[in-house]
């Protein structure tokens, strides 16, 4: 058996206990749907979806798909890794 690593992901509990039923109907379990989700990427060499955001001169215009609470996660994603990516202030 080849070696292995652990992934972490931080979410609402509500969420996960959604998806792990949806999970459980497709037979999957999260370790299963991640690795998936990770060949993917790979193969992709990207998200294996188009994801887009409005420009902010649009930003209430129906531009999206995406439903409202994802999209203000992804925004809140973006900042995040973003000051993630700058330079530690000394």
């Amino acid at each position: 058996m080849s070696k292995s690593t652990t992934v972490r992901a931080v979410m609402d509990p509500k969420k996960k206990e959604k998806v792990t039923s949806i999970l459980g109907r497709l037979g999957l379990n999260h370790s299963e749907a991640i690795n998936i989700f990770y060949s993917l990427i790979e193969e992709y060499r990207g998200l294996p979806f188009p994801i887009s955001l409005p420009n902010e001169d649009h930003e209430n215009e129906a531009t999206t798909d995406i439903q409202p609470d994802v999209l203000k996660h992804l925004k809140t994603s973006i900042r995040k890794n973003y000051r993630l990516g700058q330079p530690l202030a000394r």
